[in-house]
């Protein structure tokens, strides 16, 4: 008998559990307040999951600087955010998120970043109950996801 494993691509330092407060938007000037939010190996942000942006997968790695983090959020129709962060030992968290969109005639390419600190008092959603909640969205409804 074959038995399949899965092998999650959190390593024994995740940051599972943890949620961050702070603002996203462009590089030079990030100015919607969102969180991020680590829980079963995955993340999200609150307002990429209200424009369709399904939870995914990250891996870490200590560095110099803090705990690495890097991973993919994907939603069908507004293209994929690809996060590359670091969180630091006093809870701050500084995120470069690069956003494409491919269309049959262009491909569109933002540089957005992700500045915030940790929030201790609040208990982070588990994968499946954030995964419910989006099921009931409407990402079409948002006038906020038209960035997207």
């Amino acid at each position: 008998m074959w038995m399949a494993l899965s092998i999650a691509p959190v390593s024994a330092q995740s940051l599972d559990g943890r949620i961050f407060n702070g603002v996203i938007g462009p590089r030079t000037n990030p100015d919607l307040e969102d969180s991020l939010h680590f829980s079963d190996g995955h993340f999200w942000s609150d307002i990429c999951t209200r424009c369709g942006f399904r939870p995914g997968m990250y891996t870490t790695e200590p560095t110099s600087e803090g705990m690495r983090f890097q991973g993919v959020l994907e939603s069908e129709s507004r293209g994929r955010f690809t996060y590359d962060g670091v969180v630091q030992e006093d809870g701050s968290i500084d995120v470069s998120i690069n956003w494409e969109r491919k269309r049959w005639y262009w491909t569109t390419k933002r540089e957005i970043a992700f500045q915030g600190h940790e929030h201790q008092d609040r208990t982070s959603m588990t994968l499946p109950e954030i995964l419910e909640k989006m099921s009931a969205l409407d990402p079409d409804g948002n006038p906020m996801c038209a960035r997207f």
